[in-house]
């Protein structure tokens, strides 16, 4: 009993403050103390913000609120603190929240449904494994708290999204599935101790009285399994009654509730059958098959999630008289100058400017190795500092940043179904709909003709055909797919493009940054008409620095002594581009573009590697050799793509003699070279003419369109923040390996969905027969039920571990690309 503190401002309302009222009672029980309330509308607001955990609203007012008489005009309005991210329409707001109350993807396609014919929202998509939602609403035309009470008007929770709050939820949810299942388990053995004894020993060998005890105390234990047990199946039943959408609960209410009022009416008369063992296994196995369910979306969160928690609450920032201060890593912004030391966890994307140090990215790239970082490298915010202090410069924040792109995109991903799904969740009331119908009709049916066990033949149709292994034959197996990529740094934005990835008939790719490291280096320099080196070297690094090609991270590795300021600076896609100097225009690109812009045919004298022009009115001024590696694991994953027959063709913008040397060494025989974007756009566009299913690799710098044009888009690591948006899979580590393990993987998805799918239609199909015929006993087929939910959820769980747990191509090849 709570115990009412008399406290300083009793006479004043708590949450408005103004004048309670003589003799009401209206308040709330917070901090160890009665707060009174003027008036109903206050007590509900107040009580609705300590139910959604933020309760710290009161502790950290200034002011008392205005008196409201719904409880969202309050959430609305604190929950605008909560961070909001812009997407690319400075119009459009994205908004992340956790849903609660979800069973079944029906309850998706409802919410989303709901949710998009409210005025201001442009799409509501809900993540089936996460629970999380991304709402976009037009900038000033839709309230977040209306929202809210939009979804929970039809029976769901919707709070702001919250990592340690989603944390604490699943920690509750995870408690409150093992007590259920605890409570199944202990009342169910005792029904079925009894039932057994019933059965051995023969209702004639029992006293009439102790067999009627023996029912009595069965219904009595069967009650706290149908009450509580039960309880989430009964709720969201109802919910879907009143929503006027039957989802996957219904019938299973419907059984649970069917069988234990027969049951008591036939304990009652003292005749007829009861069902308490086949009530208790039914909620028991049901309840073990919706907890495995739960696991694998605890893995896929766990996995995912920890992204978000990655990045650490304080930053050690460098100020100007070079003292270090601590401050919120949320605070820091572009060009902040950081400390990062030894064990510590790196607060932003940053570029080294002092010190070396072992790097672990395993978080982002799911590479066990460290990565030696230097003076010039770029740091991932979230990823740990292994040996040495770094000094480094903030390069990217907010949701700019690396962790925040990979988010989205993993968000984005699990709210991606494939278009059959769609229509199935559509039409998953009509189904149940018939499953009700097809068990009215067999119960009337018995009825009439006079059969005994009319009842007990009708509860095993409705129970045989709940269709729940159905609705979890493909979420469960998506999810367990992309959590297994994700933690081998494999990030999937576009869900259905991993199942369109299993019947993809032809790869290419791009050469620079993704056959190659993408690592390039000026190897060589050549000079004319007598210019300084490294005059030419400055004015090459200057024009560069407009420029985030890899060839242009080339040059920027580079010193200059001197750095000019460039104007009128124009780019031609993937050949050069060209800005004025000191009143002089200059030309840095490849021999077509400066011939194509000033006329010059330069006199090349190696064509093996890649060469760079630097060129003015004048004429030549300079030719760069540039040096890159064949990145790791790139000969491998051709030949195994040629052996699963597939065609790989590389297509590049570079010079005929490099491209066509790559493709020697890694065995790709279909190549074109100095191909411009357009030319590439027409290829993919000829090829899905011609009916091949196209899949694009490469880094982004110049492909973005490329990559959104092709079937199913890949970027490498170190791709462009345009590539990633771009993408539908993002490989984070330096391995081609991780290409092949998505491949495989894909495959496997497509088997699993396809065993699950098959399973359950035939497991519904063929017991219904069955059970018509009176062939199946109630608790059978909530064995059977339960027993091939079960099936469906174990055989997508085990594609978190289809992969080998280590599978890294060796060291580097040592060959060189020019």
């Amino acid at each position: 009993m709570t115990t009412r503190t008399k406290i300083e401002n009793d006479e004043v309302c708590f949450h408005c403050g103004l004048s309670v009222p003589i003799g009401k009672a209206w308040g709330v029980d917070f901090d160890q103390h009665w707060r009174p309330m003027c008036c109903p509308g206050c007590e509900a607001v107040a009580q609705a913000i300590i139910n959604n955990g933020l309760a710290s609203f009161y502790q950290k007012r200034t002011a008392y609120s205005v008196s409201a008489k719904s409880p969202m005009d309050v959430l609305g309005n604190i929950t605008s603190s909560q961070p909001e991210v812009e997407s690319s329409n400075d119009e459009v707001v994205e908004t992340s929240l956790i849903i609660e109350g979800i069973t079944c993807s029906a309850c998706i396609w409802l919410l989303e449904r709901h949710v998009q014919h409210l005025k201001g929202v442009v799409s509501f998509k809900v993540n089936y494994a996460t629970r999380r939602a991304l709402l976009k609403t037009l900038k000033g035309t839709a309230r977040i708290d209306d929202v809210l009470l939009a979804i929970s008007s039809i029976g769901y929770r919707a709070l702001p999204f919250d990592a340690s709050k989603q944390f604490s939820n699943l920690q509750k949810e995870r408690k409150d599935f093992l007590s259920r299942v605890g409570v199944a388990v202990f009342c169910g053995m005792q029904v079925m101790m009894i039932t057994l004894g019933i059965y051995i020993a023969g209702p004639n060998e029992i006293d009439a009285d102790m067999l009627q005890f023996l029912k009595w105390v069965s219904a009595l234990l069967t009650l706290p399994v149908v009450l509580f047990s039960a309880r989430p199946f009964l709720q969201a039943a109802y919910r879907d009654v009143k929503n006027k959408m039957p989802g996957m609960d219904v019938p299973v209410a419907l059984g649970i509730s069917l069988g234990f009022l027969a049951s008591i009416f036939n304990t009652y008369k003292g005749q007829g059958d009861t069902y308490y063992e086949s009530v208790c296994m039914f909620v028991l196995f049901l309840l073990l098959a919706r907890y495995v369910e739960f696991l694998t979306r605890w893995y896929a969160m766990s996995s995912s999630e920890r992204l978000t928690q990655a990045v650490p609450v304080i930053a050690k920032r460098v100020c100007a008289d070079q003292s270090v201060e601590s401050i919120s890593a949320k605070s820091l912004i572009l060009e902040d100058k950081i400390q990062i030391n030894p064990g510590e966890v790196i607060p932003a994307d940053a570029i080294v400017l002092m010190g070396s140090s072992q790097v672990d990215e395993s978080i982002l790239t799911g590479e066990n190795e460290p990565i030696y970082k230097r003076v010039g490298d770029a740091l991932l915010g979230g990823s740990h500092n292994l040996d040495n202090t770094l000094i480094a410069r903030v390069s990217c924040v907010g949701k700019d940043s690396t962790l925040s792109t990979i988010s989205r995109l993993i968000d984005r991903a699990h709210a991606e179904k494939p278009d059959w799904v769609v229509v199935a969740d559509r039409f998953a009331s009509v189904f149940i709909s018939m499953v009700i119908l097809v068990t009215v009709g067999t119960a009337v049916f018995g009825y009439l003709q006079g059969h005994v066990d009319w009842f007990s033949t009708a509860l095993s149709v409705l129970v045989v055909t709940c269709p729940c292994a159905l609705s979890l034959a493909t979420p469960t197996a998506y999810t367990a797919a992309m959590s297994s990529l994700f933690d081998r740094g494999i990030i999937i934005s576009n869900g259905v493009a991993l199942e369109k990835l299993a019947g993809i008939e032809r790869v290419i790719f791009d050469k620079t940054g993704t056959l190659t490291q993408g690592a390039m280096t000026v190897s060589n320099e050549t000079i004319f008409q007598g210019q300084d080196k490294q005059t030419m070297l400055d004015i090459a690094i200057s024009l560069e620095g407009f420029s985030d090609h890899p060839i242009a991270r080339a040059f920027k590795q580079r010193k200059a002594l001197l750095k000019h300021q460039v104007i009128n600076v124009q780019q031609t896609n993937g050949a050069g581009l060209k800005g004025k100097i000191q009143g002089k225009f200059y030309y840095l690109g490849s021999e077509s573009f400066i011939s194509e812009s000033l006329g010059l045919k330069p006199d090349i004298a190696d064509l093996s590697v890649t060469q760079v022009y630097l060129a003015s009115g004048d004429g030549l001024l300079a030719v760069y050799e540039i040096h890159d590696d064949i990145r790791n694991g790139a000969q491998s994953i051709v030949t195994w793509l040629q052996g699963q027959g597939k065609k790989v063709s590389l297509l590049s913008g570079d010079k005929q003699t490099p491209v066509k040397w790559l493709a020697k060494k890694l065995g790709i025989k279909d190549v074109q070279f100095e191909a411009s974007p357009s030319d590439k756009l027409n290829e993919i566009d000829r090829l899905q003419l011609n009916g091949d299913q196209v899949a694009m690799v490469g880094d982004g710098v110049n492909d973005a369109p490329i990559l959104a044009k092709a079937d199913v888009s890949i970027s490498v690591s170190g791709a462009s923040q345009l590539a990633r948006a771009s993408s539908d899979i993002l490989l984070m580590n330096n391995d081609m390996q991780s290409l092949q393990n998505t491949f495989q993987l894909s495959k496997k998805m497509g088997v699993a969905i396809k065993q699950n799918m098959g399973w359950a239609l035939l497991y519904n199909v063929g017991a219904l027969p069955l059970a018509i015929a009176g062939h199946v006993e109630p608790w059978q087929a909530a064995l059977g039920m339960s027993v091939s939910s079960l099936v469906v959820v174990l055989n997508s769980f085990r594609l978190r571990f289809a992969l080998p747990t280590v599978n890294k191509v060796g060291a580097s090849t040592g060959l060189h690309s020019g």
